[in-house]
Parts: C-alpha cells; structure tokens; sequence
C-alpha cells in the first residue's frame, strides 16, 4: 500500500474549437481538441457531478467558437495558449470548491499533447 493517502482523478472532456494563425477569419480552421485533468483529492472519492460541471463551464464558452474573437487569444490563438488559459480558469473554479489540479493535458492527437503540471505553474 502507498504511504501517501493523496489520490488523483483523470476527467476527460473534449471541446471544438476554431482559430486562425494569423487572426484572419478568412484563415481559421476547427480543431477537436481533448483535455485531461488531473484533480488531486485526499478525499475517498470527488465529487464527480461537481467537478465535471466545472470543468464543463470553463470550456463550454469556446465550444465552436473562433478563439481570436476573444481578448485572451487575439495575439495568440496556439492549442497551448489556449491550454495555458483554460488550465488557469479550471484550476481556478477547483480551487474555490476544496480541489486543486496538478496535471493538465490537451491535445488534437495522441502523439501531440501539451501537458502542464503543477511544478510548472506559479
């Protein structure tokens, strides 16, 4: 048995998104990307309803919608910005209610996933 009574549970969620490079409309193209989040509980088991409706607020505003069109994305609509920003906003809306997430992941693909840990974030 693990010393640790820290556990973490992976939600899966994917959003459809759309952006352009170069902030031309003309230019944009749509991406299904899928996001993992790892939330950190000492708890015997989270609250799923809870947590996948968070998670399911923050990205529910960028289901099919042009990322350049918002002012977070409007000098960088990259899948990693947009990771970075999200990250932020669930880890933000989990914190508020007793978690915290320590792993996050997006990707288009299985073999390209920008992943963001708790080590690497202020």
């Amino acid at each position: 048995m693990l010393a640790s009574t820290e556990k973490s549970y992976k939600l899966k969620s994917f959003v459809a998104i759309q952006h352009s490079f170069d902030g031309n409309k003309d230019n944009s193209h749509v991406h299904t990307v899928e996001i993992n989040c790892t939330i950190r509980t000492s708890e015997d088991i989270i609250d799923y309803k809870m947590t996948e409706s968070l998670i399911a607020g923050c990205i529910s505003k960028y289901e099919n919608k042009y990322l350049n069109d918002f002012e977070d994305f409007k000098m960088d609509a990259t899948i990693e910005h947009f990771g970075e920003v999200l990250c932020s906003e669930i880890d933000d809306e989990l914190v508020e209610n007793g978690y915290s997430m320590n792993r996050f992941e997006i990707g288009e693909t299985p073999l390209r996933v920008y992943v963001i840990t708790d080590e690497l974030r202020d």
